[in-house]
């Protein structure tokens, strides 16, 4: 278990708020799996994640402030978080990945030796041979890896 050292991406998070069914499964397996310690998320994605959750969109309405406020509290709860830094965000443009944006997350991630990811945009990380990614959609896979 302890090979294991898992990102999770600004998509699984908001989804799994947003009450959306595999990103919900998909991280209620990891809660009852791995400690914090082996749990990464970022100050980016939480940030990103508040951002969403607060911002209405066609098919719901924004959180409530209280709400947005409980949900990035139980990030920090569930998640160790790794803080970005410029330098981070510099590293980041030496990467040739086209999603700039998905490059910082990689860099962060590798910040503590992160090996697996969960997101649900895996193609955006095929450019990187040194870590897994895996879609919340895919929790036979994730369960086999993470027993």
């Amino acid at each position: 278990m302890n090979q294991f050292r898992i990102y999770v991406d600004t998509n699984v998070l908001t989804n799994y708020f947003t009450r959306q069914a595999d990103d919900v499964r998909c991280l209620d397996y990891l809660f009852s799996k791995v400690r914090k310690e082996i749990l990464f998320t970022s100050s980016l994605a939480v940030v990103q994640t508040l951002s969403i959750l607060q911002t209405r969109k066609k098919y719901r309405k924004a959180f409530v402030r209280k709400n947005v406020i409980e949900s990035g509290r139980q990030i920090s709860k569930k998640f160790s978080i790794i803080d970005l830094s410029c330098k981070d965000v510099e590293k980041s443009f030496e990467l040739q990945n086209k999603d700039v944006e998905d490059n910082v997350h990689y860099v962060l991630s590798k910040k503590l030796n992160c090996n697996i990811i969960v997101t649900n945009n895996t193609c955006d990380f095929a450019y990187f041979w040194d870590i897994v990614a895996l879609s919340p959609k895919n929790i036979a896979s994730i369960r086999k890896m993470i027993k």
